[in-house]
């Protein structure tokens, strides 16, 4: 394990406690030789990467094209979770069962401070059409001596649907993809200030200022975002008593690097990111909180936020609608709308004339009655900025 210190050497029923604890005290510095000694030791990739007197600065970032190089070790309850960002270049990242159950533990790390009752009714937004009832088995679990009762609601389901569930359950805690949450408001049209939902937790996007004012307005709840990525799990949580973002130092690595963030996550073993670049622009805030929660702050200032797109019909379509990353042998994509409305997709693979016919019929379900194109090759659209999956001219 990169740091012997991670709490995730503890026994997991000590994990909420424990990290309850760290949040109130003074992080602790790195002990950045040790950490290269154990990624020199882990196998040969690293080994290879680091010179035995480098000094942490000094050692490469490691791309999002280098991390299919990395070892996996081999362990029965590892499994897959495959992310492309904004770059639309896909990335396998592979944690065993362990791994996966702390990353979940980092991610509720917020909610011990949370005024929350000793059970709790949750919905969250992920992707997908499809949307729980509220007579369904909720999905538990147990986290700071609160019972949290889980359901989901995709982001394209039907909003009659999310509409009746949210009535039904009356849920303390809303999570999730915010352009998930965002569409379900504005198409929801009414007020939903009733339902007396206590907290917004939206994550998975840079959270737009009007979209956080949306939240609030729609539901009289106080939303606090979430920031994280795939690789490396829960990086930053706004804070409910300072509303500043604590970053997670005690776990990941953090470095505002002036070419976009590097992370390194401590807790994790099976597919290890030494430096890993994520490409958001953050600071550390040079003047701490007046907040009891000692975990420095930080400043967002750009991360992932893909564009919405404009249907035939003039309905806003989210991103998260184009679920191309199923498709076999698909290697990269980025989805651009014109000024005119027309779709541009560009595409990299091994087989384009097999992925092409796919991706034109998911394209067609997506945006019926929409004029689109397939290009091979995602470098054929040059555009400055971020390098965002989904871009639209008319966003």
């Amino acid at each position: 394990m990169p740091a012997s210190n991670s709490i995730i050497h503890a026994p997991e029923a000590m994990w909420a406690s424990l990290l309850r604890e760290r949040s109130l005290t003074a992080a602790k510095q790195y002990d950045h030789p040790a950490i290269l000694n154990w990624f020199r030791n882990h196998s040969f990739f690293y080994s290879d990467r680091i010179d035995p007197v480098q000094a942490w600065e000094k050692v490469r970032p490691l791309g999002k094209s280098e991390v299919a190089e990395v070892p996996v070790s081999t362990d029965d309850s590892i499994r897959e979770a495959r992310t492309s960002g904004t770059s639309g270049f896909q990335v396998s990242i592979r944690n065993n069962l362990r791994e996966r159950r702390f990353r979940r533990a980092l991610l509720y790390r917020p909610q011990l401070f949370y005024d929350l009752p000793a059970e709790v009714h949750q919905v969250v937004f992920v992707d997908g059409n499809w949307c729980a009832e509220a007579g369904m088995a909720p999905k538990l679990f147990t986290y700071g001596g609160v019972l949290y009762r889980t359901w989901f609601a995709g982001v394209a389901a039907e909003t009659g649907q999310i509409h009746s569930l949210l009535r039904s359950l009356r849920p303390q805690l809303i999570r999730g993809i915010s352009s998930g949450i965002v569409r379900f408001i504005d198409q929801a049209g009414d007020s939903l200030r009733d339902l007396g939902v206590r907290y917004l937790a939206p994550g998975g996007e840079f959270l737009q200022p009007e979209w956080r004012q949306t939240m609030h307005d729609a539901f009289g709840a106080t939303v606090l975002d979430r920031y994280g990525s795939t690789e490396s799990g829960a990086l930053a949580w706004q804070c409910p008593l300072c509303r500043r973002y604590h970053a997670n130092v005690d776990e990941i690595v953090l470095e505002a690097d002036a070419d976009g963030l590097l992370v390194t996550p401590l807790f994790v073993s099976s597919q290890p990111l030494l430096r890993y670049r994520l490409g958001d622009i953050v600071s550390f805030d040079s003047v701490a909180a007046d907040c009891k929660i000692r975990l420095p702050t930080i400043t967002i200032q750009h991360a992932r936020r893909d564009d919405w797109v404009i249907a035939h019909d003039g309905q806003r379509v989210s991103p998260l609608s184009f679920q191309f990353e199923q498709i076999p042998h698909l290697d990269a994509w980025r989805l651009h709308q014109n000024s005119d409305g027309s779709i541009c997709l560009y595409f990299e693979s091994a087989q384009p004339d097999v992925v092409a016919k796919q991706l034109g019929r998911h394209l067609a379900d997506a945006l019926p009655n929409q004029l689109f194109e397939l290009h091979e090759g995602i470098w054929r659209f040059d555009r400055g900025g971020k390098f965002k999956r989904v871009s639209s001219d008319l966003a």
